[in-house]
């Protein structure tokens, strides 16, 4: 019988050709980002202003240089993963959380309904701890709501995010193991 902990491994995500991380870490605190809320070309009130600094997003290497690639931590849960922030900082073991418009963002670690994560290979079959043979592996994440996680645009933001998409738009990681069977 395995345990959680036998599933669980600490590893990076990385995507060819640019950094993955906190938009704060990759372009500096904080990210401000003003939201106006046309509808129409009627005004729909004053814009609103969001701090996305714990949002999960991309930076193109031509642009911030290649930096040290986020470092996370895969907690099995039996429905999944839980994703947990794995660097030193103000976001250590937060968990990576829907907010705003299904952007992936470091939430407090003690959400009471943390998302869960499915891996899948390139060839669609799920993929644990224990059936990841090799130290790199190219996956795709899904959520447990069954969207897969891809690169989004939000109005407002010259940021890219990663967020909740539709399956034709989900995006290939390269997972690198650093660890296995790693209790939380």
């Amino acid at each position: 019988m395995t345990h959680d902990t036998q599933h669980s491994f600490i590893a990076t995500l990385q995507i060819p050709n640019h950094n993955l991380d906190l938009l704060g870490i990759l372009y500096g605190q904080p990210i401000i980002v003003t939201d106006s809320f046309a509808s129409g070309g009627f005004f729909s009130g004053r814009p609103q202003t969001r701090d996305d600094s714990a949002a999960v997003g991309i930076q193109p290497h031509a642009i911030g240089g290649v930096k040290e690639p986020l470092t996370l931590y895969f907690r099995y849960t039996g429905k999944g993963y839980e994703i947990h922030i794995k660097h030193t900082g103000k976001y250590d073991r937060h968990r990576l959380a829907k907010h705003y418009r299904d952007i992936l963002y470091a939430k407090n670690p003690t959400l009471k309904d943390p998302i869960t994560f499915t891996l899948f290979d390139l060839q669609n079959a799920l993929v644990t701890g224990p059936t990841l043979h090799k130290e790199q592996t190219l996956i795709t994440l899904k959520t447990h709501h069954n969207k897969s996680i891809g690169i989004q645009k939000v109005k407002g933001s010259p940021h890219h995010y990663l967020a909740e998409v539709a399956d034709r738009n989900k995006t290939v990681f390269m997972l690198s193991i650093l660890e296995r069977n790693v209790p939380y």
